[in-house]
């Protein structure tokens, strides 16, 4: 969980707009699309992102632009999943199976 709020840190920060800021584009926290690659599980009825190495929770994940029920065919493969973080889970707008296997 630490590493992942550094990585979240660091891409709020890269993404911050330069420049006048009566010119540039307001942004806000949904806007910052990020990456996160692990492993999908579940626990109870929600579906998680867990570190390969030790299962680990990192995130809670949340469909945004599809039902949480997709999740569903990739519990126990390796994924990254495209998004953004809000307070409470990591809002997934796309999957990417990496493996049929999560390495333990």
């Amino acid at each position: 969980m630490k590493t992942l709020g550094v990585l979240f840190t660091a891409c709020l920060m890269w993404a911050a707009p330069q420049g006048d800021p009566a010119k540039r584009p307001r942004q806000t926290q949904q806007t910052r699309q990020t990456t996160i690659t692990g492993c999908l599980d579940q626990r109870g009825e929600k579906y998680v992102l867990s570190a390969e190495s030790d299962m680990s929770k990192r995130t809670a994940l949340k469909a945004k632009s599809f039902s949480d029920d997709n999740f569903a065919r990739y519990i126990g493969h390796k994924v990254t999943v495209h998004g953004t973080m809000n307070q409470e889970s990591f809002e997934v707008t796309k999957i990417d199976d990496l493996s049929d296997t999560c390495s333990r």
